[in-house]
């Protein structure tokens, strides 16, 4: 009776481990499948193609993480359609949370950016801020839209706006705690678009401020989110933002040439 009462636990023990292997398994296509939808909303809601506005050279380099993140990037015609708005964000969570929540701002931007700058505006009748006030609003209404709806979810995301005159190359921004973005010239650094205000969705009513940064012919702002930074390469050593800084004080004839050299080292 002893061999007959160890033998049927040892079976009810090999029963017990295909069960917990299975579900496992289950737990793990279940996993995969959420990863797939993830990057299907974050790839969904990036933009096919690029404005080309006269002179100007708009060029960008997107690579998922197997973690989907909410890190995202927009571009979009705004007012009599000369002018155009740049976004780029990196939302705080991981995982199919933050897919979602990086669609969701991309929309409110999208939304708020389109109903401030009408169809009317012209950004040359609006000197010497020109697109500051509607700029400002959309930040605010997207940020004040978030805090007060989800703030129990603890998301929120840093993030870049500027709004690009492609004529006069002014370009007016707010910077939501994010990564600055450099602009470039003559083989230096000109100038870091340095925070003009927290991150989106931490509190109603923060202050944020619209800055103004002129590019002239030759220069190229670059944007950029922390993943860049903490990219790891086979030895596992981080890229840096020191690296990033030694790159971006050399000379580059476009801005291709310089997405080439990062992509390269990266």
């Amino acid at each position: 009776m002893m061999g007959f009462a160890l033998i049927s636990i040892q079976i009810a023990s090999a029963v017990e481990n295909v069960r917990t292997l299975a579900e496992t398994e289950r737990a793990k296509e279940v996993a995969e499948r959420d990863l797939d939808i993830g990057r299907q909303i974050q790839s969904g809601f990036l933009p096919n193609t690029l404005p080309s506005p006269s002179g100007w050279e708009i060029v960008m380099h997107f690579k998922a993480a197997r973690q989907v993140a909410g890190d995202f990037y927009d571009f979009f015609k705004l007012g009599n359609r000369e002018c155009i708005g740049i976004v780029i964000a990196d939302v705080c969570d991981k995982g199919v949370g933050a897919a979602l929540f990086m669609a969701l701002i991309r929309s409110l931007i999208r939304a708020f950016a389109m109903q401030n700058f009408g169809p009317r505006h012209n950004f040359r009748e609006t000197s010497p801020n020109r697109s500051a006030a509607p700029l400002l609003d959309t930040i605010k209404q997207t940020n004040n839209y978030i805090a007060e709806t989800h703030s129990e979810s603890g998301m929120f995301a840093t993030l870049f706006f500027g709004v690009l005159d492609p004529e006069s190359g002014v370009l007016n921004y707010i910077n939501c705690g994010h990564e600055p973005p450099i602009a470039i010239g003559q083989g230096k650094i000109k100038e870091m678009l340095k925070p003009t205000g927290p991150a989106v969705g931490l509190m109603p009513n923060p202050e944020y401020k619209v800055q103004e940064v002129s590019l002239q012919p030759g220069d190229i702002l670059f944007a950029f989110t922390d993943g860049v930074t903490d990219a790891q390469n086979e030895a596992g050593e981080f890229f840096t933002k020191a690296r990033l800084l030694a790159i971006l004080a050399s000379h580059f004839d476009s801005a291709e040439a310089l997405m080439d050299r990062i992509k390269i080292d990266l």
